[in-house]
């Protein structure tokens, strides 16, 4: 059996969005983020888990995705198989089942907590236009622009019942709360009632001049809210079966309705953007939300957190506080399943390349957000929102223009014909605002270099808006990725300038590798026990043992597990290694469980954790990543590569995902491949001997990632192959990957025997 390696809409085409944060720099310019156009679509439905840390979306991106309330990450992505808008969620009572609709007809059910689907099926002849769960979660409810509603057994998908609605394109549905009582809203404005579970009519309430498209029941089930497109809500006693109450929309009409949990106030969002609260019993309108956003599909209210969750056609999830309507957050997914979330001040938070999707617009210029990472990526500052401890102010003092960057020299694309000589490269920077340029940092193959690695460099030219610089740097045979970047006083950056060299050599330069490998299974009782980390690390040194005498004339290899595998002792591995050259490779496998924690200054940081440590001694005893990519920066390896297993622990609240620890050390290290995305489960079967990472890369390393039949896998083959092959095992629900991929050139890895 497959075992949890637990680890760490606007309509069709949305055209670039300026997500509602708009600011004003000491009164002057406006200043707004803006969203990158086709990489975001419309939030179409929202739903709360039962825990109140979960929130679900769904929308026009092809995926619903589940966020986490107390850190602002995206946790889960439910990714349909073609193209298509996912319309409408429904969640069962237990937060295990969740339940999603799309245009395609398609019915999908999933496991909410690990994203793992347990099937689908056409539903409907056309678009699924609502979903719902009755209450003991046994049943699932669609209805559809065929003019039908249909129930199904939510264990198998089995089709129960079909109730022809008599209505044109039933768009809303309703099932009291204890689960006796179906209602249904039409195009035509018609609201109809059926009893549940035999489906027997109970005839019309009444309806909207035009359609209806909300509908939600009382929690004592008195009572049933209406909203139709002709700006109208109505409040229908279902006892006498007679019109209670009816409320006019100042403008605009309901898209979606929720009760508070007293049941007093009614939360109105609008297709215009606008969300309202109401007294509905008095028909008095208590408070209208600050600013009009992009239309709202829905908004629902989390009493006990003190927040309204809404969803909008510009992309966004948006939290906001019920006590004075401020707004707190805006979660945004992309397509990609990349996500970013933000305060209304700026600061965020996101994915391992989220940020590169939103941009900085002052007047007519537009800033990747990504190059004031420094400034304003702070998840902790995310948490301190979510937590209540910061109160998100409401502008920014000033957007500094980033500097401009530029090799000068070598050219890119330009071949050398030498050994392992060093490279002058000459990188000119100029400042574009009145920050000095500060320092100029070189990457050679997505590795920044240190002081000890770049073996000279020297100051050109020196003004106060410009600095050229020269330095000199090894290479390595093949094709070398070159990039440079500046960062100004104000700790704003340039973009990546790039230059791609080959060095041609006929020297044989006899590299070698160097392998330290680590695994941890025992963890309990602080964290789940794995099965096979402690063997993926064995059996990954052993595999690159083999390649002594070939590829590399040497293979030096360090294997640490369980308790073996200490901070002290990973790092003592590293400083024992012999001299390695810039001609040689260092690789890093770690499998074994991930965490975050935040430091006594706020700070969060990521840990590796070896067996036996628990949440207490985490800071003592665990390894910080950012430690760990100190110790790797001092070593003068032409290429590292860290192939990373280390998932989070399971416990959302301080789990690190994988991606959240190759984001952080992006650049850093070198190469990062992680089993998986986001903060996917990684997996692990006894069927494969192993967790499906390490599965995939001994296979390819042995030569199935050998498409070109030469005899050598090289690093492209290998992440191409290791990719597929996982998420093919796991049926999709891991993916690994690898930050920013593009920067790293590709070169030979091992010899097929």
């Amino acid at each position: 059996m497959t075992s949890l390696r637990t680890s760490g809409t606007l309509l069709l085409c949305v055209p670039a969005i300026l997500l509602t944060m708009h600011i004003t720099a000491h009164g002057q310019q406006s200043i707004a983020l803006h969203l990158e156009e086709g990489k975001s679509g419309a939030v179409w439905d929202l739903t709360l888990g039962p825990d109140g840390k979960t929130l679900y979306s769904c929308g026009r991106d092809s995926t619903a995705k589940s966020w986490d309330l107390t850190t602002g990450e995206c946790i889960r992505i439910f990714k349909t198989d073609t193209p298509t808008l996912v319309t409408s969620l429904a969640l069962d009572h237990t937060g295990t089942w969740l339940a999603s609709g799309d245009m395609n007809g398609t019915l999908s059910v999933w496991n909410a907590r690990s994203g793992v689907r347990y099937y689908s099926a056409p539903a409907h002849d056309r678009y699924i236009t609502d979903i719902l769960m009755t209450p003991d979660g046994k049943t699932i409810v669609t209805a559809g622009r065929d003019d039908r509603i249909r129930l199904w057994n939510t264990d198998d998908g089995r089709p129960i019942r079909t109730l022809e609605a008599d209505m044109l394109w039933v768009h809303a549905l309703a099932v009291s709360p204890d689960g006796s009582l179906l209602a249904a809203g039409g195009q035509d404005g018609k609201v109809r009632l059926w009893r549940l579970p035999d489906g027997t009519p109970e005839g019309d309430l009444g309806m909207h001049s035009r359609f209806a498209r909300s509908l939600r029941f009382s929690g004592d089930g008195k009572f049933l809210f209406s909203s139709g497109a002709d700006g109208h809500v109505l409040v229908w006693d279902l006892e006498t079966r007679a019109l209670f109450r009816e409320l006019v929309l100042e403008d605009g009409f309901a898209h979606g309705l929720d009760l508070s949990r007293n049941e007093e106030l009614l939360l109105v969002s609008k297709m215009n953007g606008l969300m309202e609260i109401w007294d509905w019993r008095r028909r008095l309108l208590k408070q209208k939300l600050p600013a009009p956003s992009y239309g709202t599909m829905q908004a629902i209210f989390d009493d006990a957190a003190g927040r309204i969750y809404s969803a909008h056609t510009s992309g966004a999830v948006k939290i906001w506080r019920i006590e004075d309507g401020a707004l707190l957050l805006d979660m945004v997914g992309f397509s990609d399943g990349q996500w970013l979330s933000f305060t209304p001040d700026g600061y965020y938070d996101c994915s391992s390349f989220g940020d590169r999707y939103v941009q900085w617009r002052k007047g007519q210029e537009l800033f990747p957000l990504e190059r004031y990472s420094e400034l304003f990526k702070r998840p902790a500052i995310i948490e301190d929102v979510l937590r209540g401890g910061y109160d998100p102010g409401s502008s920014i003092e000033q957007i500094i223009d980033p500097p401009t960057a530029a090799i000068l020299a070598p050219r890119d694309g330009q071949l050398f014909a030498f050994g392992s000589e060093a490279l002058e490269i000459v990188v000119e920077v100029e400042a574009q605002d009145s920050e000095r340029i500060e320092r100029i940092a070189v990457l050679l193959n997505g590795r920044q270099l240190s002081g000890d690695q770049i073996l000279n460099q020297r100051i050109l030219a020196r003004t106060d808006t410009l600095l050229r610089m020269r330095f000199r740097i090894p290479v390595l045979p093949g094709r070398n990725t070159v990039e440079a970047l500046a960062v100004n006083a104000a700790r704003v950056r340039s973009h990546r300038c790039r230059a791609d060299i080959t060095v041609e050599t006929g020297r044989s330069l006899n590299p070698s590798l160097y392998v330290l490998a680590v695994g941890s299974d025992s963890y309990a009782p602080a964290f789940p026990n794995l099965q096979f980390a402690t063997v993926d690390a064995q059996a990954i040194a052993d595999e690159f043992v083999r390649q002594e005498g070939g590829m590399y004339t040497r293979v030096y290899t360090k294997t640490l597990t369980d308790r073996q595998a200490t901070r002290e002792n990973i790092f003592q591995a590293l400083r024992e290694f012999p001299d390695i050259d810039a001609q040689d490779m260092l690789l890093l496998f770690f499998s074994g469980h991930g965490v975050r924690d935040r430091d006594r200054n706020g700070r969060t940081r990521y840990y590796y954790v070896p067996a036996g440590v628990t949440k207490s001694t985490l800071s003592t005893h665990a390894m910080a990543w950012d430690d760990f990519s100190r110790e790797i920066r001092r070593l003068k390896a032409g290429r590292v590569i860290l192939l990373l297993d280390a998932c989070h622990s399971g416990d959302v609240s301080i789990g690190a995902s994988n991606e959240k620890v190759a984001s952080s050390l992006a650049g850093e290290v070198g190469i990062v491949f992680t089993s998986s995305s986001g903060n996917e489960f990684s997996y692990e079967d006894r069927s494969w001997g192993h967790g499906a990472f390490t599965r995939a890369l001994l296979d390819g390393l042995r030569g199935k990632a050998d498409f070109t039949g030469d005899r050598i896998v090289d690093w492209s083959e290998l992440q191409l192959y290791v990719s597929t092959a996982v998420r093919s095992m796991t049926q999709g629900s891991q993916n690994p990957m690898v930050p920013r991929l593009e920067q790293f050139a590709n070169f030979e890895l091992v010899r097929v025997p």
